[in-house]
């Protein structure tokens, strides 16, 4: 059985309000700042790079207890430097224990620092804190990945009693290729292949023929639900999930 492979994740709607706030305090401060100037001047020519090179300059002479390593966590993030986004997100949470996106933002570097059991102790504190879909499909995906099966049945079965909008969606890797999906979708695919995993076929076909309902482009539901049923046929040899771990944190876009 084909899992989904995850790609990347866009900053979500969590991390609105903080970007906002430090973009009306950047405008106070840069009136005094040389090292907010040049942030500002970076952000808006698209260099993230110079971006973090500034705030990290701001926040020696400041120190790091501001809003802007807030935002330092979030460049790092979006530059694909996690053990650096790590360092300021768990920083921060220390002084601030229940921010949501410093939260996301330690969760998804440990997933991609390689260390699935410490990113999935952080999302399940998250979802339970906000119900949030996207929040969700990343635990069950930290959980299939590493095959805690029972934990991962009970995140999907709190995971479709969401409530899902037609804006949700996601991307997926098959091979070189990539497609976009519903989220619910997603949920769907991998609560299938936990069922499966647990040799429950039936109920596993079942969810596989409601996320190929919801979108019957999606390449990845549509390949398990088909292997299922050659199985269930005899014309194959049983098949496996895939032995690639988990790529990346969850590719959710919110467009």
């Amino acid at each position: 059985m084909k899992k989904i492979a995850l790609i990347g994740l866009a900053v979500m709607a969590l991390f609105s309000v903080n970007a906002q706030t430090v973009k009306k305090a950047s405008q106070v401060a840069g009136k005094k700042n040389p090292h907010i100037n040049v942030f500002n001047q970076a952000l808006r020519s698209g260099d993230v790079n110079a971006a973090a090179v500034a705030l990290n300059y701001y926040i020696s002479e400041q120190g790091a207890s501001n809003t802007y390593a807030d935002t330092l966590a979030m460049l790092y993030m979006q530059l694909g430097a996690y053990p650096q986004c790590y360092y300021w997100a768990n920083g921060r949470l220390q002084q601030n224990p229940d921010d949501k996106a410093l939260m996301e933002m330690k969760g998804i570097s440990l997933d991609k620092m390689q260390q699935p059991k410490e990113a999935i102790d952080v999302f399940e504190k998250l979802f339970k804190a906000t119900q949030n879909p996207y929040h969700a499909y990343k635990l069950m995906e930290l959980q299939y990945g590493i095959k805690r099966l029972a934990e991962c049945l009970v995140t999907a079965n709190a995971a479709e009693k969401l409530t899902y909008k037609p804006e949700m969606i996601m991307t997926y890797s098959v091979g070189e290729q990539v497609g976009r999906t519903y989220l619910e979708a997603g949920v769907l695919n991998i609560h299938g292949l936990t069922l499966y995993d647990l040799d429950k076929k039936a109920e596993a076909k079942s969810y596989f023929e409601k996320a190929v309902a919801l979108d019957s482009n999606f390449v990845l539901a549509r390949q398990n639900l088909e292997a299922i049923k050659l199985e269930a046929a005899g014309k194959s040899a049983p098949v496996n999930p895939a032995t690639n771990t988990p790529g990346a944190p969850p590719a959710n876009k919110n467009n």
